[in-house]
């Protein structure tokens, strides 16, 4: 493939776009794709841009406005694609393409559809969706575009991990942004409503504007914003309690790390978790959530494994990578 792919994104943290962002470029240049990426505005997000010098991304930064986006464009040669992450990045990247006559491909990856500006931001986002190739991460958002195609999440797998030795309290992550549609105050109320189990505790991971709602508990830990590897090794059950999702990244990353997964049924994930594979509860809320862990710890270690491994085969069929690339360069590709 002849033509170099910028990675358009607006980036203030480290969460399921930013990872998507690491294993694409992963995808790419593992299959002699030359890739970049490219920054709406720079935020400071140090972490993240860590991570990227160490994969070795070449990235750049414009400031947040049409006309430094398109001096940036300027410089590319006709053959760039620009492939747009993120409804600011998507909305300024249609519009400068339009005007530049280059090639602009979009991912949508959010699911809920926000309130105030951010309803209008997602509105406008939608709308744009005429002015490129689209692909959305489940059918719920594939189905509010223009014109698109699922292009479902996907991971570099690992191997095969130990399992949670069955002696010691189960641990129940939260990973993600501390805001409404994730419904960490489902996962304060469980860990409230379990103090008196103690086979049970809960680590909580991320931030945002419900940070000054986490409540002291003993069996409740909190690291804010953490590397993914120092995360997995924390936790043995991922909780998605979220009130709206596209497929988070956390999901997948769970199941190649081998840990047990329940979640709440938005989004693409009923299409994923299964009895055979995880716990997939009715309706999100405390109470599902807690009987699903009392479920858990019910089982034995032989069917807590057969989870995880049912888990890893499904990521191995659907989520490698290799169905997505064949998408992704057939788009790259097209005049």
């Amino acid at each position: 493939m002849n033509c170099h792919v910028v990675l358009f994104v607006d980036s203030s943290m480290i969460g399921g776009i930013e990872t998507h962002i690491l294993e694409l470029y992963k995808l790419l240049s593992n299959n002699h794709v030359s890739c970049s990426v490219l920054f709406y505005q720079n935020h400071q997000n140090y972490e993240f841009y860590k991570l990227l010098d160490k994969e070795k991304v070449k990235y750049a930064f414009v400031q947040g406005t049409l006309s430094s986006l398109i001096k940036q464009l300027a410089k590319y040669d006709k053959q760039t694609v620009i492939h747009t992450h993120g409804y600011k990045a998507g909305i300024l990247g249609r519009v400068a393409c339009k005007i530049m006559g280059r090639r602009c491909i979009s991912t949508y990856h959010a699911g809920e559809a926000g309130t105030g500006k951010m309803w209008l931001y997602n509105k406008l986002d939608i709308w744009l969706s005429r002015f490129s190739t689209n692909f959305a991460v489940s059918d719920k958002i594939k189905d509010t575009l223009h014109n698109a195609t699922l292009l479902e999440n996907f991971i570099d797998l690992p191997l095969i991990k130990p399992q949670h030795k069955p002696n010691e309290p189960l641990r129940v992550g939260f990973v993600g942004r501390l805001s409404y549609e994730k419904a960490p105050d489902i996962f304060f109320s469980l860990a409230n409503n379990m103090q008196d189990n103690l086979n049970v505790n809960f680590h909580l991971f991320g931030d945002g504007p419900m940070k000054e709602s986490i409540p002291k508990l003993n069996n409740l830990h909190y690291y804010g914003l953490a590397k993914r590897d120092d995360i997995w090794h924390k936790i043995d059950v991922l909780l998605i309690c979220s009130r709206e999702e596209g497929l988070p990244m956390t999901l997948l990353e769970a199941m190649a790390e081998n840990k047990l997964v329940i979640s709440s049924p938005v989004g693409a994930i009923p299409s994923i978790i299964n009895h055979t594979n995880g716990l997939l509860m009715g309706e999100g809320n405390e109470r599902e959530c807690q009987h699903c862990i009392e479920t858990l710890l019910t089982l034995t270690p032989e069917d807590r494994a057969s989870m995880t491994r049912n888990a890893y085969a499904v990521l191995e069929e659907r989520f490698s990578g290799k169905k997505q690339l064949s998408l992704l360069l057939n788009a790259y590709n097209a005049h």
